[in-house]
């Protein structure tokens, strides 16, 4: 993978992120909509792996909350039409009424279609 050029897109797509962040933070079902790809594996840290029905799902009920999600260290790569963004995100919230606080290595596979970014795969790891 080779570095991606700093330009118009790029700043697109970190817009693009940060609108993820704040629609996980409020639960902003019709953002969330239009930034995850259909076919979207969300991969959680613990093994977990959402479909896209599943993120709105979960969040529409409740059964899991975001309190918080700053994120460090960001990189971008980018191979023919699609950018991987790795990045530290330290995170809190509540899962199935369990409170939960830790920091993530994140991968992120953004992918412009129709124009815009679409978020097609993330995964996690937590880091000790």
């Amino acid at each position: 993978m080779s570095s991606l050029v700093i330009g118009q897109d790029t700043t697109e797509l970190k817009k693009a992120t940060v609108l993820l962040n704040e629609a996980l933070l409020k639960k902003d079902s019709s953002v969330l909509m239009q930034l995850l790809d259909i076919n979207i594996g969300y991969g959680h840290s613990n093994g977990w792996i959402q479909s896209k029905s599943d993120v709105l799902q979960d969040f529409a009920s409740g059964k899991i909350s975001y309190t918080k999600l700053e994120v460090s260290d960001e990189k971008f790569q980018i191979q023919q039409q699609a950018v991987a963004i790795r990045n530290i995100t330290t995170v809190e919230g509540v899962v199935s009424g369990n409170s939960f606080k830790m920091s993530l290595q994140v991968l992120q596979v953004w992918k412009r279609i129709k124009g815009k970014w679409v978020l097609i795969a993330r995964q996690s790891v937590k880091l000790t």
